[in-house]
């Protein structure tokens, strides 16, 4: 087997999610063997071109996969990318202003006292506000506890703001942040919350 038709093979069995900028369809992607690494794969989306629905770049990271999961819903203006392997509690920030060379601009793990990140949603001054499923815990990932928080990051992945979805009154609740909208007109944020793990949900 030719190894171009080889990696797209890997990358539509492995694909996690997907975003598309200037007739280019990238895709997130990893090894469902977990013995591979995670990688951006770009293939052609112009219908007029001569390489339309072919792989025309890659990308390699070097996290193994775990479980490569979202990149944001739509892909930013400014051409910064956020994709994660969330069971490696990893983001990548991808460069793919240059479609043909993206780049790796930088990750990162835990943010402002948080780990998992799971979604990513744009806000409207550039930033990215972040859903992380748990308070991080030092010990054991057995003991990462049932809330979470939203963190505000930069496109180089600095910090910004961060919020705990905590409750008091709800203690014993499972409130792990999930996905989230903005709503800009109202200036709030809705997210949702369920964890990546049905053991949780069980337990709850």
């Amino acid at each position: 087997m030719p190894r171009l038709l080889l990696v797209f093979v890997l990358c539509l069995y492995g694909a996690a999610a997907a975003a598309l900028s200037n007739h280019y369809l990238f895709v997130w992607a990893g090894d469902r063997a977990h013995t591979g690494i995670d990688f951006l794969a770009g293939i052609d989306a112009d219908p007029s071109s001569e390489s339309y629905g072919r792989l025309v770049t890659s990308l390699t990271t070097d996290q193994r996969t775990v479980r490569v999961h979202h990149t944001e819903y739509s892909m930013p203006a400014g051409g910064m990318l956020f994709a994660n392997d969330h069971d490696a509690g990893r983001t990548f920030i991808f460069d793919v202003r240059h479609a043909l060379h993206p780049k790796i601009v930088t990750s990162f793990t835990d943010m402002a006292g948080y780990m998992h990140p799971h979604s990513y949603m744009r806000l409207p001054d550039g930033n990215v506000l972040a859903t992380f499923q748990h308070v991080h815990h030092a010990s054991s990932e057995a003991q990462m506890g049932k809330t979470g928080g939203l963190v505000e990051i930069d496109d180089k992945g600095n910090v910004v703001r961060s919020a705990s979805n905590a409750d008091p009154a709800f203690s014993n609740a499972l409130l792990m942040p999930y996905s989230l909208v903005v709503v800009p007109a109202l200036d709030r944020i809705v997210s949702t919350n369920s964890s990546m793990h049905d053991e949780d949900s069980s337990a709850a």
